[in-house]
């Protein structure tokens, strides 16, 4: 099974998200979406990595159902790396994969 590695550029972009819903849809809302993003990475994406790649990125994306989130990722036989989750409707074109964090 692949092991699953999150960026530091991931876990930082993910809290803040997150943190800006919290005044909008309240504490049990975003909890329920960090959840089910979790979720997907470790019970669907781990498994089944896939994807077409994006063509702003060169790199795989994946919306997470019933969130705003999309994933950026990519994969080998070992490990799903998890570079960054952004709002599905940023400006993809501006995002530069080089820096991140790990």
């Amino acid at each position: 099974m692949r092991a699953i590695r999150y960026s530091r550029d991931f876990d930082e972009e993910f809290a803040e998200l997150l943190e800006q819903g919290i005044d909008r849809f309240g504490v049990r809302v975003v909890a329920a979406k960090r959840a089910q993003v979790l979720r997907t990475i470790t019970d669907f994406l781990v498994h089944h990595p896939v994807r077409p790649v994006d063509s702003d990125l060169g790199i795989c994306t994946y919306p997470v159902t019933g969130t705003p989130f999309l994933l950026i990722y990519d994969y080998d036989d070992r490990e799903l790396r998890l570079h960054l989750v952004i709002h599905e409707r940023a400006d993809r074109s501006r995002i530069d994969l080089s820096g991140i964090a790990w």
